[in-house]
């Protein structure tokens, strides 16, 4: 576990957010992680969004201080 001001976890975050608007125009990663793992695409994207949104993000949180 990284600290929300640590550089792994914006370059984590950051990664996340690119991923999801990647599979938002081209499901093509979300289809091999899905058949990799015997899920539906949905369940994919799902966890992709639980990992975006149950994280803070960073910028935000330098506006709040």
């Amino acid at each position: 576990m990284y600290s929300v001001d640590s550089m792994e976890y914006r370059i984590i975050y950051c990664a996340l957010c690119a991923l999801a608007m990647e599979w938002e125009k081209d499901e093509t990663g979300a289809e091999e992680i899905a058949q990799i793992h015997g899920v539906p695409v949905s369940a994919v994207h799902h966890a992709l969004e639980a990992l975006y949104t149950d994280n803070p993000d960073p910028d935000a949180l330098e506006q709040d201080i």
